[in-house]
């Protein structure tokens, strides 16, 4: 790819920064230093710090896989270190099905790692490297991310530990998500986000590739293209809170189930609750009694915000954990006390109890059709100015 007009700025850019960083009284060398200067060196400082508790994961397969992407036979991921017995997170799209896992650490010392378990309805996973002395990163809060947060992502782009920068665009409450706008790499999954004091608020699960729907509506993109556009245009990234993460890590390691299930299915209507449809023979909900029709208005005292809201507080429970919910049967409203029961992973795929494992939409106030129309008048856009700076040489 043609990157000549990207040269040419810069080119015109270095000088101009050099007289804003360097300027009167502003000098590296001098006593005061410009607020530029001194962000820059916090962004640095947080990457720095970091970058050591951060692993490029490298899954082996023996047979290829679908999905494998670039170099058939093996997939990247990313990962952190979050506990210093050796534990690293991430998520279980970087190491499912592996036969053999390999990291590489930010000193380029390479090892073999274990895989401990992982959970098919959260996504998070745990895989261990047999050693003490790697430095575990500092988690934070993922309460208290906001929108317009910043996020600093350290990940994994084709075997090189590579930064990224965005900001926090919207907080899913009821589906326990995080959503980010900063460009990723598919090898991005498993990475750590940042915040401003250098604490960890979550894990990159996966994003949305609008390339994907371009290409579904008709639309001719390059795999060049698709590369660039990794690169060129923020994607909306979806992060996985730290709190839950580490929540389910931590009962992975233990060897405690992590699913749970009610055995129900229903519908949302904002203005009442989740109206039950139907119930699974022999599940919890059965039970205890929970009837079709009925509405569930609270879950351990807890207001039903969503359908996913619901989801995912049923997915926070331990299984053979007893809670409480608010019902309304008709006019009558009653309290049921249901055990949360425990389901397989057969269960879950095929009747999505748990809709984590695939991308969520994009927030329901954007348009997707607007938002790849854009994209691709930015591409064409983008090109012409390539042929002009081309055709000037």
């Amino acid at each position: 790819m043609d990157v000549g007009w990207k040269s040419a700025i810069w080119v015109f850019a270095i000088p101009v920064g050099l007289v804003l960083l360097c300027g009167p009284g502003l000098g590296w060398a001098g006593e005061q230093r410009s607020l530029l200067h001194r962000i820059e060196e916090e962004i640095a400082t947080i990457l720095e710090d970091n970058r050591s508790s951060v692993v490029r994961i490298h899954a082996f397969y023996a047979h290829s896989r679908e999905e494998a992407g670039f170099g058939a036979g093996f997939m990247h991921g990313t990962g952190f270190v979050f506990d210093p017995k050796g534990y690293i997170l991430t998520v279980e799209e970087a190491v499912r099905g592996a036969e053999e896992i390999r990291v590489t650490l930010a000193s380029g010392l390479q090892a073999r790692a274990t895989f401990v378990a992982s959970d098919p309805a959260s996504e998070v996973a745990v895989i261990r490297v047999e050693t003490d002395s790697l430095p575990a990163a500092t988690l934070g809060s993922s309460g208290r991310v906001r929108i317009g947060h910043y996020a600093f992502i350290l990940g994994n782009t084709f075997g090189n530990l590579t930064p990224s920068f965005g900001s926090v665009h919207e907080v899913n409450r009821d589906r326990d998500l995080i959503h980010v706008m900063a460009p990723v790499h598919s090898g991005y999954g498993g990475a750590p986000v940042f915040c401003s004091t250098g604490e960890v608020v979550g894990i990159t699960w996966t994003f949305l590739n609008p390339w994907a729907a371009l290409r579904k509506n008709g639309k001719q993109v390059g795999d060049s293209e698709v590369i660039a556009g990794w690169q060129e245009f923020p994607a909306t990234v979806f992060v996985i809170p730290i709190n839950r993460a580490v929540r389910i890590a931590r009962r992975l390691i233990a060897g405690q189930e992590v699913v749970g299930w009610l055995g129900v299915e229903g519908e949302y209507d904002p203005e009442q609750g989740v109206r039950v449809i139907s119930v699974s023979a022999g599940g919890p909900a059965a039970a205890s009694g929970i009837r079709p029709e009925d509405l569930i208005l609270s879950y351990q005292g807890k207001p039903i915000l969503s359908g996913e809201h619901l989801k995912s507080l049923v997915a926070a429970t331990p299984p053979g954990t007893p809670v409480q919910m608010q019902i309304r049967r008709g006019v009558t409203s009653i309290v049921s006390r249901v055990e949360v029961g425990r389901i397989s992973a057969e269960v879950l795929m095929e009747n999505d109890v748990f809709d984590f494992s695939s991308p969520p939409s994009l927030p329901s106030h954007w348009s997707q059709e607007a938002l790849f129309q854009e994209i691709d008048r930015l591409q064409q856009q983008l090109w012409r100015l390539r042929q002009q700076v081309l055709q000037s040489r």
